[in-house]
């Protein structure tokens, strides 16, 4: 009996010290809106960045497209004034007009020279006044001049 007695004391002593019952708390609707605006503000701020980052990649791209239409145009260009330098030769000219146009090149060329001055004439060239204030001015001392020479 006495071992009957002590388990039923150990039985009564785990009821009696059975835990506390939870107190459920009510959620805070204010906390719950909150962590909600966080998250939506996190969320926006990803979305704008990866937006702003596919933007920098896309702009790179066409970056790169310019500069190899650039340099393709320059290539281009090059070999186009490479042709024209062709085109202008003077060889090219006289083989065409020789074959094309049927024109030959004189046996004797013949020019005419004016008399050269002796050493005890000089030639004076007129030079050219560079703009109208000099051609005005040089205009006026040759009148001052004739008229001199008449009176």
């Amino acid at each position: 009996m006495l071992v009957q007695k002590k388990q039923e004391l150990y039985v009564y002593e785990q009821e009696a010290a059975s835990p506390a019952p939870k107190i459920v708390q009510k959620a805070d609707k204010q906390l719950r809106v909150k962590c909600l605006i966080l998250v939506s503000m996190a969320i926006l701020i990803a979305v704008v960045t990866t937006m702003q980052s596919a933007a920098i990649v896309q702009a790179g791209y066409d970056l790169v497209k310019v500069k190899s239409q650039v340099a393709k145009l320059e290539k281009e260009n090059e070999l186009l004034r490479l042709d024209i330098a062709k085109l202008k030769s003077p060889q090219r000219i006289e083989a065409i007009a020789m074959n094309e146009l049927g024109m030959v090149i004189p046996k004797n060329a013949y020019f005419a020279a004016a008399a050269t001055p002796s050493a005890d004439q000089s030639l004076t060239v007129p030079v050219q006044p560079e703009s109208i204030a000099e051609q005005m001015l040089s205009a006026i001392k040759v009148h001052k001049a004739e008229a001199s020479k008449g009176r």
